[in-house]
């Protein structure tokens, strides 16, 4: 992983529509859960790539608390 792979992830995290599950529209909740399992994809590739803690970090800072 680059640190162009980091760029990305963390891109995708601030993109990321952290509250698509209260969503009344099917097509904003299933645009959202698709994201969110692209997030899950990438953290671990990022974890075996041995970067999981910069993965788990940027995470943290980008997910809301009520998440």
């Amino acid at each position: 992983m680059t640190q162009v792979e980091i760029d990305l992830f963390e891109r995708m995290l601030q993109t990321h529509d952290w509250t698509y599950h209260y969503s009344d529209d099917h097509r904003y909740y299933v645009k959202g859960r698709d994201e969110a399992q692209k997030i899950r994809v990438m953290m671990e590739r990022l974890e075996e790539a041995g970067q999981g803690d910069q993965a788990k970090e940027l995470y943290e800072k980008y997910r809301p608390e009520f998440i």
